[in-house]
């Protein structure tokens, strides 16, 4: 957010950002965003198991929900990120911006 500054906007094209983390990958936001949801879910999975003893079907029906909701959010943001590339694509200076940060996601994989 600091990086956008008074450029953040889903609806207008206000310009290219490309300092960092913006110069690495070109969705840091997601990434962000993601991390926050990754360790929000991953605390379900520290219950201390005294307290789940007398009901161990419940805590697995609460850690298949985590996951299926997280990797709901992942589709989703992915979906916001690939819609998002696009619309951007269609102006030149992010196709040039394209050309200088390859990755999406994670530097050097994706």
């Amino acid at each position: 957010s600091i990086a956008l500054g008074t450029k953040a906007s889903n609806l207008t094209n206000r310009g290219i950002v490309s300092k960092f983390p913006y110069n690495i990958v070109r969705h840091p936001a997601y990434i962000s965003k993601l991390s926050f949801w990754f360790f929000t879910a991953i605390s379900v999975f520290f219950i201390p198991f005294s307290s789940i003893k007398n009901m161990p079907l419940q805590y697995c029906i609460n850690i298949i929900m985590t996951v299926i909701a997280f990797l709901f959010i992942v589709f989703i943001y992915y979906m916001r990120a690939l819609t998002e590339e696009r619309h951007l694509l269609l102006d030149s200076d992010y196709q040039q911006y394209v050309q200088k940060v390859k990755y999406k996601f994670i530097p050097g994989i994706f």
